[in-house]
């Protein structure tokens, strides 16, 4: 387990490399086809060797994270709903601290309430069964359900013109919301994205390591820009249709999709800061 903490002001020693990875998870860590991680496995390991903590920051519900940091073994804070939620594990192993970096997510349904009621019209996950979830994403009921417990944000479809969407995107930044499409979905949440997670890590880390810190993030989509762009180290993972280019001079693509390539760009870096580590 990677030494952290989150309801207490005790120093922690910082790794050797302080460093934080914050990472995508589907596309990325996850293979897009198996969503399966073992082609990372070698760097992931690595990385827990040397105490330095890989935080997912990804679109997914709580409750989703939770199960894959069950089957991944990992044990770090977690950043949910497209950078709106940070969850800080207890160190008395007694649940998490949330951190809710946008708006609430009662704060989000009474504000789309309120513009449904003024002629608007979209369906969000809120309004559906977890039968219509499934049957919208393509995951199970179980996983629907997960996807459906939510803290920050609201994941719609819409169901109106274009011209309709300017217009309610325009009306939601009255409420201090704001919306990104993402596939499918119109996603609905606070003045937060990806890169939120990172400026969180980036103070959290120097503060109780006592240093300061630098950040490799890793991911594939549009919603991933952000965080890269906040990063140190950003590495593009090749999407599915399209490769994200960046404003940010120091970032590297990799070479193979998915977790090979997250496997292999990470093993890189890794290599790259112990070769400039002093020596003694």
């Amino acid at each position: 387990m990677t030494n952290t903490t989150s309801d207490s002001d005790t120093p922690i020693n910082a790794p050797d490399i302080p460093l934080v990875v914050l990472t995508d998870l589907d596309g990325t860590l996850l293979d897009h086809h198996s969503y399966s991680a073992r082609p990372a496995k070698p760097a992931l390991e690595r990385l827990k060797q040397l105490r330095i903590p890989v935080i997912f920051n990804t679109s997914k519900t709580r409750d989703e994270v939770l199960v894959l940091r069950q089957q991944l073994d990992n044990h770090d804070p977690f950043v949910c709903e497209n950078g709106s939620a940070v969850f800080l594990p207890r160190t008395d192993g007694s649940g998490y601290n949330p951190e809710i970096l946008g708006a609430s997510y009662q704060d989000i349904l009474k504000a789309l309430h309120q513009l449904r009621s003024q002629g608007y019209r979209f369906r969000g996950f809120n309004d559906m069964p977890d039968s219509e979830v499934a049957a919208l994403t393509g995951l199970s009921i179980d996983e629907a359900h997960l996807a459906k417990q939510r803290h920050a944000s609201e994941p719609l479809i819409w169901n109106d013109s274009d011209s309709a969407k300017a217009e309610f995107v325009q009306a939601l930044e009255g409420f201090g919301l704001r919306a990104t499409q993402g596939g499918r979905f119109l996603h609905v949440m606070g003045n937060t994205d990806k890169s939120s997670g990172v400026d969180f890590f980036r103070h959290y880390y120097a503060h109780y390591w006592k240093t300061d810190i630098q950040v490799a993030a890793l991911g594939d989509g549009g919603n991933d820009r952000e965080m890269l762009e906040a990063a140190d180290y950003p590495i593009v993972i090749p999407g599915v249709n399209t490769t994200l280019s960046l404003n940010n001079s120091a970032s590297v693509t990799a070479t193979q999709a998915g977790p090979d390539g997250w496997n292999h760009c990470m093993n890189e870096l890794l290599d790259q800061l112990q070769k400039e580590q002093p020596c003694g």
